[in-house]
């Protein structure tokens, strides 16, 4: 049998009842209780100190304060150790505070060192106008009259001084697949091509400026490299055409090489050696001590040390190799994400990097532009600075 809703609410309203009883017991006691230690151990700290006062303390205080202070002739304070160091003799005590003072010296005395030199501390007073020192008074040396404050404002500044930013140097280096991007689609299907690899070297000096911020600075060096597709064929003369303010020009020269047609195929390979000087930032977006994530980017300006390059001719049937068209100065830029980790006094950082050539490959007067664009890995290695 099932007990009906009325049982079971006469039931529970029994045990909230009963509850509602011991709540009120606990929460009375524990008031009570607390009211009753709060009131004992008042009263007991209260008794102890009273138990404790020196009856003379006030009168101590006293003697204490006029010893620190004498009394000059004139009425007017002075610190009574630079008066037994400097004016000894210009300078008496009051008769009522040398009594006081010779009646509890010797109490003083027999009390602990740590007692003693708390009563005895001097006190400085430097309040004092120069225009109411006398003439000797201030041939007196400076040092005489005042004590060494170990926590001057020389002290306070030079504890927090900033620790000094320290000049870090990262080795780096980068295998590198090298590609082309032409001023116009339909070139680049008349010109097909392949990436090739490359590689980057380099070294570079990192500067803190904050916290999560190193400006960076270096040398480089970059190999660029990618394959052209034609064709061997018999002796041809290939035209380039220039155009400048002058008008237009053409340049002349022989080739073995077609676009189009041939008895064999072949590669050509566009090969560049740069040096360059980075230059940039790089910034840490989160980590620790031990491992962080960050971004750089760098503008890099270029100088071209040697090269082997082969642009198409005006009619875009032949291939010519032309040392006297390429541009010697260029500027690249460079953007690379990166993962830092510290193994104790090295720092190795890896990340993917990209590096584009803002300027064309070859002088303005060449109507064709060619933009040479990298994709990497970059590794690098430097020394934690302690």
């Amino acid at each position: 049998m099932r007990p009906s809703s009325k049982v079971w609410k006469g039931i529970s309203s029994h045990l909230n009842r009963r509850k509602r009883r011991i709540g009120f017991v606990l929460g009375t006691s524990l008031l009570l209780f607390t009211g009753l230690g709060y009131h004992f151990v008042n009263t007991y700290t209260k008794n102890h100190q009273n138990a404790t006062v020196n009856p003379n303390s006030k009168i101590e205080t006293k003697v204490s304060k006029q010893i620190a202070f004498g009394v000059e002739e004139t009425g007017k304070p002075f610190l009574a150790h630079n008066t037994l160091l400097t004016k000894g003799n210009r300078f008496s005590v009051a008769n009522a505070i040398a009594e006081e003072q010779l009646t509890f010296t010797q109490t003083l005395f027999e009390r602990s060192e740590e007692t003693v030199q708390s009563s005895f501390k001097p006190t400085v007073v430097d309040s004092y106008l120069e225009n109411e020192w006398s003439s000797e008074q201030k041939s007196i040396p400076l040092e005489q009259y005042t004590l060494p404050d170990p926590l001057s404002i020389e002290s306070i500044l030079n504890s927090y001084k900033p620790k000094s930013r320290k000049l870090g140097w990262q080795f780096y280096f980068t295998p590198t697949v090298s590609y082309r991007k032409l001023s116009d689609n339909t070139i680049n299907n008349i010109m097909p091509h392949k990436p090739a690899f490359g590689f980057e070297l380099g070294m570079t000096a990192k500067y803190p400026v904050s916290k999560n911020a190193k400006l960076r600075a270096g040398l480089q060096f970059n190999v660029n490299r990618y394959e052209i597709k034609t064709w061997d064929s018999y002796t041809q003369l290939a035209t380039i055409r220039l155009v400048d303010k002058n008008g237009v020009d053409y340049v002349r020269t022989v080739t073995n090489y077609n676009n189009y047609s041939g008895y064999k195929t072949n590669w050509l390979q566009n090969f560049y050696l740069q040096v360059s000087a980075p230059v940039g930032v790089e910034v840490k977006l989160t980590g620790n001590d031990k491992v962080q994530f960050g971004v750089a980017s760098t503008v890099q300006p270029t100088y071209i040390l040697g090269d082997k390059a082969y642009l198409i001719s005006a009619d875009y049937k032949n291939y010519t190799e032309m040392p006297s068209l390429v541009r010697r100065w260029n500027v690249n830029t460079s953007l690379e994400t990166f993962v830092a980790y510290s193994t104790g006094h090295l720092n190795w950082q890896v990340g993917p990097q990209v590096r584009y050539q803002m300027l064309s490959s070859y002088l303005k007067k060449y109507p064709i532009k060619e933009h040479l664009f990298d994709f990497g890995l970059k590794v690098g290695i430097s020394v934690n600075n302690k």
